[in-house]
């Protein structure tokens, strides 16, 4: 057998385990469906790997790389994705915080009465 299709494997099955531990998380509801699938595309994309490289080296002739470093892009471009995701979710977590302190800052001023007169 030879190195490459070792390697593939390796990388394969680890990525199948690791995309198994995405899934439980999920499943005891401690991932959001959005993350869960952002991760399940990356290990997807690891356990495609094997398969991937001999796809890949016709693109990775053109360009004279190995057709691995394609395969490593198409993994880090996912990953980017990912921390785009959660950069774009704390973003929006960070505006309902200072909203949420805002009323509750105007609240304690006006002694509550806002709310009481409604």
């Amino acid at each position: 057998m030879s190195k490459e299709i070792v390697q593939g494997i390796i990388i394969g099955a680890s990525s199948a385990l690791l995309g198994l531990g995405v899934y439980v998380l999920a499943r005891r509801q401690m991932l959001s469906f959005r993350y869960t699938a952002g991760w399940l595309a990356l290990f997807g994309v690891g356990a495609l790997s094997s398969a991937l490289v001999p796809a890949a080296e016709p693109l990775a002739g053109m360009i004279d790389v190995t057709p691995g470093v394609i395969v490593s892009a198409a993994g880090v471009l996912t990953l980017l994705g990912i921390c785009v995701q959660l950069s774009i979710s704390i973003s929006g977590l960070q505006e309902q915080v200072r909203t949420l302190s805002e009323e509750i800052a105007l609240q304690r001023v006006t002694g509550g009465h806002d709310s009481q007169q409604r």
